[in-house]
């Protein structure tokens, strides 16, 4: 399959990946939840980091889950 994304569309994706990616997390941390949740969050987790990689591929900083709040301004419109 190939998908084909312009700057901004990547860091569309990446930045709804990290919050889903984040969600995921909180609610295994609280509720370890069934074993497709827990699938499904890996999966995203794997998207999220080949996301990143093409990111950083294109040149664009790629930012690790726990920098999330670090995002500058700009990048949250």
């Amino acid at each position: 399959m190939l998908l084909e994304l312009d700057q901004e569309q990547l860091g569309v994706l990446r930045r709804a990946l990290e919050a889903r990616v984040r969600d995921m997390h909180l609610r295994l941390g609280s509720d370890p939840g069934d074993q497709g949740f827990r699938r499904e969050a890996t999966l995203a987790t794997q998207l999220l980091r080949q996301v990143e990689a093409l990111e950083r591929q294109a040149g664009h900083r790629a930012w690790r889950i726990g920098q999330i709040e670090s995002l500058p301004e700009d990048d949250e419109n």
